[in-house]
């Protein structure tokens, strides 16, 4: 056996470009990438989160995120607000557009998941989402 078959990390990773590339051939009408639509899906399941607490979460560095959030934020995908428990922060919303975004994206994503989970069984998929959110949590 070649060793990258051995590799874990070149294979989780050949696997993951692979999926990322797909979900992002359907993120350019949009003009995000995967890494803005996750900030976007944060946002939602968590409204009225500062930028930190987002790059915290989803462990990007906080000069990227600014600019994630600024990006987003012209698209017309989220909004700041001023925090009532600090002035000095922003709490953002995803408005009614940014919502739009993500539901018509979602379901490509479950799509490409499907598409790219194929050679697994319901059992071996649902395994596989385990073990990648133990190994997420323990990072």
């Amino acid at each position: 056996m070649n060793k990258w078959n051995q590799s874990y990390g070149f294979l989780l990773g050949k696997a993951l470009q692979q999926m990322e590339n797909k979900f992002a051939e359907g993120l350019v009408p949009f003009n995000i990438n995967s890494r803005q639509y996750g900030v976007l899906l944060f946002i939602e399941e968590n409204p009225y989160s500062s930028q930190k607490d987002i790059s915290d979460n989803l462990q990007i560095d906080r000069t990227t995120m600014v600019s994630h959030i600024d990006h987003l934020e012209t698209l017309g995908f989220v909004e700041r607000t001023k925090n009532p428990n600090d002035r000095r922060s922003y709490s953002l919303l995803i408005t009614e557009k940014g919502k739009a975004v993500l539901n018509s994206r979602w379901e490509f994503l479950t799509d490409v998941e499907s598409e790219v989970l194929t050679p697994l069984n319901q059992q071996e998929r649902q395994l596989l989402k385990d073990f990648l959110i133990r190994i997420w949590k323990s990072l």
